[in-house]
């Protein structure tokens, strides 16, 4: 329940944000497509992770600011971009019972990415993306009497943002992902059922246009 306030507040707040940046005099909404046609955008963002649920039965995963996301993306029409994505993001597992640090989770996610681009108001475009890719994951291991290890695992990304113009090709991007990281777990070379690492990220950045 406090991750669904915590993803509505954020939301909510960058509407605002949305809002505010246009004036409701300004205000209108021009259907008109923002994907930049014959041109490419790259794009670097940074934010926080927040995990869905937990790693694996009885542990905690922290929330931390450690989404690292690069992109490069090309308009194929006025309304779409196609290109990939890059994301890494790394959080500690704790056991609960009894309370010992197990380690570190990595996952560095590699993603071909469609974004729809609908129309904009006064200049401030909302967007819709998806990806579906693999997400390569490693642990690095703080306790020496136990060996984890995860499998690559499918990966999928839904995602809506925010893009307000800062300067001639210039965009401050806001965005809201939800990303799917579920797969095999082996402890100690022994099959360990399976692990779970989705996640939502709140991400914020720059984009260029050229």
């Amino acid at each position: 329940m406090r991750i669904k306030h915590l993803i509505f507040g954020a939301g909510a707040l960058v509407a605002v944000l949305g809002w505010s940046s246009v004036g409701p005099a300004q205000a209108e909404w021009v259907h008109e497509g923002q994907a930049n046609e014959g041109k490419w955008t790259l794009g670097a963002r940074t934010g926080f992770n927040i995990p869905t649920q937990s790693w694996v039965d009885d542990t905690k995963t922290s929330v931390g600011p450690t989404p690292i996301n690069l992109h490069a993306m090309y308009g194929i029409s006025k309304w779409i971009r196609l290109g990939f994505m890059m994301e890494w993001e790394r959080r500690s597992i704790d056991d609960r019972n009894p309370n010992i640090d197990l380690g570190t989770l990595n996952t560095v996610s590699l993603l071909p990415t469609v974004e729809f681009r609908p129309g904009h108001f006064s200049g401030v475009t909302p967007y819709l993306s998806t990806s579906i890719g693999v997400n390569v994951n490693s642990f690095s291991e703080d306790n020496d009497a136990v060996k984890i290890s995860h499998a690559n695992t499918f990966a999928y990304r839904l995602a809506g943002g925010l893009d307000f113009p800062l300067a001639p090709n210039l965009m401050l991007n806001t965005e809201a992902a939800w990303k799917r990281n579920r797969g095999g777990l082996e402890i100690n070379n022994q099959d360990a059922g399976s692990f779970d690492a989705s996640s939502i990220s709140l991400l914020v950045g720059v984009r260029y246009t050229f």
